[in-house]
């Protein structure tokens, strides 16, 4: 077995924790389909073997104060045959972003390229889900992601800055070349289910309210995380904050935010033709993973390999959720 069991997990198929979802998301007062979206996005995100971005994020939803607030359907307020500003109608960014990605795609069959921002949104999830999709369709893609104030700039004591995700995906020979990192040392996605569990991290990830450092997920929450690699990580984080600008993070239910996507997709094909490229990438990741290797060091990775290799184990063997969690979502649909 690739995870093994242990008492605090409880190990649940594919199908079973996708219906576990769907019924926990519909208590919500989520639609049949935007249930199905969701719960689909978590499901892949345990199989990738992410366990905080799986079914502990209903959890954390079900307490977020922009589920009291009125939704509206997705729209597109601005537009060209090459970009599109999109009002996410204070939609869960599992609903929003897919959509997002859908009219990038579009846009990239007719015109080669498209720029995409959305607003009035939160919680995009585990960005390289989208990305896939936009890879998987032959095409190249970057993506930054602004969120509220979670990350303490380098320096400073009080937090100001989101976690700031940005990821690379680009077509392959098999599965697509995935590159998806956040800007801080740890994702706020870590620090809620630790904070639930009432559990620390095993070293000091950021501050307390009062700038002291820690390592404790309850205290994170009132102070902040820190970037990852000091100023290279502030700065990269700052950098992605001022790009959701141009996705209208500021603008959210009529009050200041900081949630703002921004996904540029483009066609290989307008700089080469698109089997040179993939072929010529193939050849690169086989020279980086075929070089010498240090002593004990059993393989040199490749960004989003072990995900795709692990996906299909746990499609087979099913996933690890903790128990704490199943049981409150079981409690959420009357189980």
């Amino acid at each position: 077995m690739l995870d093994s069991d242990t008492d605090d997990c409880v190990r649940l198929s594919v199908a079973g924790a996708q219906s576990l979802a769907e019924k926990a998301l519909a208590t919500l007062g989520y639609s049949t389909e935007d249930a199905t979206t969701v719960a689909a996005h978590l499901v892949d995100a345990s199989t990738w073997g992410y366990a905080f971005a799986g079914l502990p994020r209903i959890l954390v939803i079900a307490n977020r104060p922009e589920l009291k607030r009125p939704t509206t359907p997705i729209t597109v307020v601005k537009e060209t045959p090459v970009s599109a500003l999109l009002d996410g109608g204070n939609q869960v960014g599992y609903i929003s972003l897919k959509r997002a990605t859908d009219i990038a795609i579009e846009k990239v069959r007719s015109a080669g390229v498209a720029v995409v921002g959305l607003r009035n949104s939160w919680f995009a999830g585990r960005n390289a889900h989208y990305l896939e999709k936009v890879a998987r369709a032959g095409y190249a893609a970057v993506y930054f992601g602004s969120s509220t104030p979670t990350v303490v700039p380098q320096g400073a004591i009080q937090k100001a800055l989101g976690t700031n995700p940005m990821a690379i995906a680009l077509p392959g020979k098999d599965n697509p070349f995935i590159f998806d990192m956040g800007t801080a040392s740890v994702m706020s996605g870590e620090v809620l289910m630790k904070a639930f569990l009432g559990e620390s991290f095993s070293r000091t990830v950021g501050v307390d309210k009062h700038g002291n450092p820690t390592r404790n997920a309850r205290e994170l929450l009132e102070g902040g995380v820190l970037p990852f690699g000091e100023h290279k990580g502030y700065g990269l984080s700052l950098a992605i904050q001022a790009l959701g600008l141009m996705a209208g993070s500021r603008m959210r239910n009529g009050e200041v935010s900081d949630f703002g996507y921004l996904l540029i997709a483009f066609d290989p094909g307008l700089l080469m033709p698109t089997e040179q490229f993939t072929a010529e990438l193939q050849e690169l990741l086989e020279k980086v993973r075929n070089l010498p290797r240090q002593p004990n060091v059993p393989e040199i990775r490749i960004p989003s390999e072990r995900g795709f290799r692990e996906r299909e184990i746990r499609r087979k063997e099913g996933i690890l959720v903790n128990k704490r969690v199943v049981e409150r979502l079981q409690q959420m649909v009357g189980a």
